[in-house]
């Protein structure tokens, strides 16, 4: 499967696994991946990780990985992390795709 072939079902099953699975503290949604080897999702989250968001990500991912499934794919280990930060959304790691952006705009 070609590259580019790959990050279109991967956008189409991420977005799938993630609709009504973000939380009200995610701030940003991002992954990598190396073909056929792994895939990492990261959340970047305004609170310390809890139960909560664990299991919110725990369902993202076995939803994603059956998404990925219906188009042949599949990856041999899958990588999750969940990261508490402040920092600017500018400042951290977006990893090889941005699958979600909370605005964080002071508008109001």
């Amino acid at each position: 499967m070609e590259e580019q072939e790959l990050r279109i079902n991967i956008i189409v099953s991420l977005q799938g696994a993630l609709l009504g699975n973000i939380s009200q503290h995610v701030r940003a949604i991002c992954c990598d991946w190396q073909t056929s080897e792994w895939f990492k999702l990261r959340f970047y989250l305004d609170i310390e990780p809890d139960n909560i968001e664990k299991e919110l990500m725990s369902i993202v991912l076995t939803e994603f990985e059956s998404n990925l499934q219906a188009f042949g794919i599949q990856f041999k280990k899958y990588l999750e992390e969940l990261i508490f930060t402040k920092e600017p959304f500018k400042a951290l790691e977006h990893l090889r795709l941005v699958a979600y952006w909370r605005s964080e705009l002071n508008v109001f």
